[in-house]
């Protein structure tokens, strides 16, 4: 008889992909794991342990391995060799880039600095969450500041920082404002005359 196998067993969850996409990234478990950017378009196996992701061709050959992530952030775990060249050209270059959305923000108060602050640390890869950015801060052109700042207190103080949240927010509250009794007609002046004025009777 052969001896029995020196460690321990561990379950582990086979996932199939036809195709790796042109993000470089499988999704397992609401996270994306980054696979070396040559695989774009070809099979891949992504294997699951309770602690470990390993990713294989579609010849069932290791390309890469990630520590299993459990965390509700950051959702993308990437390797900076798996990046493509000018992925990682961009990264060196724009190390920065987070503080041009942090600047903007701070434009409008302190509740949208904080609330574009968390979005930005919610990835390991800042340049992972500047479309998210973007789209927070250009949703805001043409409102006005307050009623931005008060979506974004809204957002912060329900933990809630996404864009998704934030534009449901938004919207709310600037619709509150249409609505409201100055969108109905000019507050009433004492100074008009009414009919009753022009047309007493005798």
């Amino acid at each position: 008889m052969k001896p029995l196998p020196g460690g321990k067993y561990a379950s582990c969850d086979y996932k199939y992909f036809t195709s790796v996409p042109n993000t470089y990234h499988l999704e397992y478990d609401g996270h994306y794991y980054s696979v070396l950017y040559t695989y774009y378009g070809k099979p891949a196996i992504l294997k699951a342990t309770p602690s470990e992701i390993r990713i294989c061709d579609g010849n069932n050959r290791l390309i890469t391995t990630h520590r299993r992530s459990y965390k509700e952030f950051p959702k993308y775990i990437t390797v900076d060799s798996d990046m493509p060249p000018e992925h990682q050209y961009y990264k060196e270059v724009n190390a920065h880039t987070g503080a041009y959305y942090r600047r903007w923000a701070k434009v409008y108060g302190p509740y949208m600095e904080q609330l574009i602050d968390t979005v930005l640390k919610s990835s390991v890869h800042e340049e992972q969450s500047y479309n998210s950015c973007a789209g927070i801060l250009h949703s805001c052109t043409g409102v006005s500041y307050l009623a931005v700042e008060s979506a974004a207190e809204k957002c912060v103080k329900m933990h809630s920082c996404r864009y998704s949240a934030f534009k449901r927010a938004l919207r709310a509250i600037t619709q509150a404002g249409k609505d409201g009794p100055q969108s109905k007609g000019q507050l009433p002046n004492r100074n008009v005359r009414g009919k009753e004025h022009y047309f007493q009777k005798n």
